[in-house]
């Protein structure tokens, strides 16, 4: 063959080869490709391609023979049955196989005729020669290697083949310019394998990093713990639920595999700003929790009022006796029991209240404010009240057990979230998980944090987030300030949020008319949350044909 023409083969070849290369995405066709590429410029009939596994061994990945008709792994659908050849026997380089001797070397082995009396052991070969009929006669092996010269795998090719002066094709020798011009495909191939191993790599690191940041968030507080994997799941089961919809606003919505990927780490990290966070305000159970529960201070300066009370009445009754004035003693003695039940009275409101599980009225705001102007204590000779300004304010929190400076803490969170994920660097496929992660805390009307976005200027998964959030949140039994809710209540206060114009409404329905929530409480949750309801008693429902 004509040398220019031969070059200019070979320059076609791997023009072509490196576009490929570079745009597929499959691993195992990506190496078949390689091996292709390497047969037609060398015109051979068959070959094979191996990668190096963890037990240090090389496994077929791909075999192809053009006489035998053969294709075996790769792109086909058949499997591949030949055992993996061990590189190493009783811990010494397996010198006695071709393949594994190119790896162990990192040499090019270039056969003639491997019937000739070689020190390889090509019984195996031989044996599939007598059961097919077939000629195994010239073979080159070379190892493939990465970026760092480390082997990753190895190409054999069998059986170049020329037509003689009759025009019949025979096997010939692989020549030292189709050795050295294969070798530059295996090179390619090498480099377009490390770089699609590099960018895996890459990608587990980082799940992997965000998973570990969602683990470390969650042992952060035994009560939140399992919350940043939960969320992340719900997400996905919704985002499914609203991709397979088929009517409604949302018909059209449609959720790609890079888009989905993009979802479930936005949900792995949607929370990651929590690591500054600290564990007290997380871990907040009563409205007087600090890094201790107060209320046992409270308890205590209780105690103090009593012995008070005590010591008051007895000085007064100890005046009467004297003076003989058994009436006066009869109404101190009605009067300090009176004063000690009213104590207790008192003390048993302070602790009910402190639990912050319902909604505090006014009434009762007025009550906590009475009990701390009607006992005083002295403590080091000083008088005081016995609640403090901060006690009374914490017990007058209206809802929950966060005051309105640890809610300040808690959504701060979001802007060391947002911070977080806007100074990482992105790859374009992972473009979209710091919109999406930063919507769980947003609202329709804009009113909501860290952006104060409104659904207009929103992305359906990161809207969709927001649900997966709250039912998480609604639901979860491990939270250290109420009880786990029945289902029924969990979408009925989601339903009035959805009227509030605070969740999406269409997103919502979904997500009750599909009823995935279903799927969710019988994975993370306890069956008996899944009480007996009417959907359509739910509030916020979109209806639509």
């Amino acid at each position: 063959m004509n040398n220019k023409y031969l070059n200019e083969t070979v320059f076609q070849h791997l023009l072509k080869i490196s576009i490929e290369l570079s745009s597929e995405e499959n691993t195992e066709i990506l190496m078949e490709k390689v091996l292709i590429a390497a047969m037609t410029i060398s015109n051979a009939d068959a070959g094979s391609i191996y990668m190096v596994d963890q037990d240090k061994s090389a496994e077929f990945r791909t075999v192809l023979n053009n006489s035998l008709n053969l294709h075996l792994g790769g792109s086909s659908n058949n499997p591949i049955t030949f055992p993996s050849i061990p590189l190493f026997i009783d811990g010494q380089p397996n010198k006695s196989a071709m393949i594994a001797h190119a790896i162990n070397s990192t040499k090019v082995i270039n056969i003639k005729d491997v019937y000739d009396e070689l020190p390889y052991d090509l019984s195996a070969a031989r044996k599939m020669d007598k059961d097919t009929g077939y000629r195994t006669q010239s073979m080159l092996t070379f190892p493939l290697k990465d970026h760092i010269g480390d082997i990753i795998g190895a190409i054999q090719i069998i059986n170049a083949q020329e037509n003689n002066d009759q025009g019949e094709p025979v096997t010939v020798e692989f020549t030292p310019e189709v050795e050295e011009q294969i070798l530059s495909f295996a090179s390619l191939g090498a480099i377009a394998l490390t770089n699609k191993a590099l960018i895996k790599n890459m990608e587990e690191l980082f799940e992997s990093f965000a998973q570990t940041i969602a683990a470390v968030i969650d042992e952060k507080s035994p009560h939140t713990g399992g919350h940043c994997k939960r969320v992340p799941e719900l997400t996905l089961l919704i985002a499914d639920a609203v991709h397979d919809e088929d009517k409604g606003p949302l018909a059209s919505f449609t959720l790609t595999p890079q888009e989905r990927h993009q979802l479930d780490i936005a949900g792995w990290l949607h929370d990651c700003g929590k690591i500054v966070t600290p564990d007290h305000i997380i871990d907040k159970s009563t409205k007087l929790e600090t890094i201790f529960d107060r209320i046992h201070f409270i308890d205590s300066k209780f105690e103090i009022a009593k012995r008070d009370i005590d010591i008051r009445f007895q000085k007064s009754m100890i005046k009467a006796l004297k003076k003989g004035n058994i009436i006066e003693v009869q109404q101190l003695e009605r009067a300090s029991d009176v004063a000690h039940k009213q104590l207790n009275l008192d003390r048993a409101f302070i602790q009910k209240i402190n639990i912050g599980g319902e909604f505090l009225t006014d009434q009762q705001e007025q009550h906590i404010k009475e009990i701390a102007a009607r006992y005083s204590i002295v403590i080091n000779r000083e008088k005081q009240s016995l609640l403090t300004e901060d006690e009374v304010t914490n017990l007058c929190i209206k809802r929950g057990t966060l005051n309105d400076k640890e809610r300040l803490i808690i959504q701060h969170h979001m802007d060391v979230t947002s911070d977080i994920l806007e100074a990482l660097p992105f790859p374009k496929h992972l473009s979209n998980v710091a919109e999406y992660a930063l919507g769980h805390h947003e609202t329709m009307d804009g009113k909501g944090y860290p952006k104060g976005l409104t659904k207009e200027q929103m992305s359906v998964p990161a809207r969709l987030m927001a649900v997966a959030d709250i039912f998480e949140a609604l639901s979860a039994s491990d939270r250290p300030y109420k009880k786990a809710k029945p289902v029924s209540e969990c979408l009925t206060i989601m339903g009035k949020l959805v009227l509030n114009n605070h969740l999406d409404g269409d997103i919502f329905t979904i997500f009750v008319r599909s009823k995935v929530y279903e799927t969710y409480i019988l994975k993370f949750a306890t069956p008996e949350q899944l009480d007996d309801f009417n959907i359509e008693d739910i509030p916020g429902l979109s209806h639509y044909n």
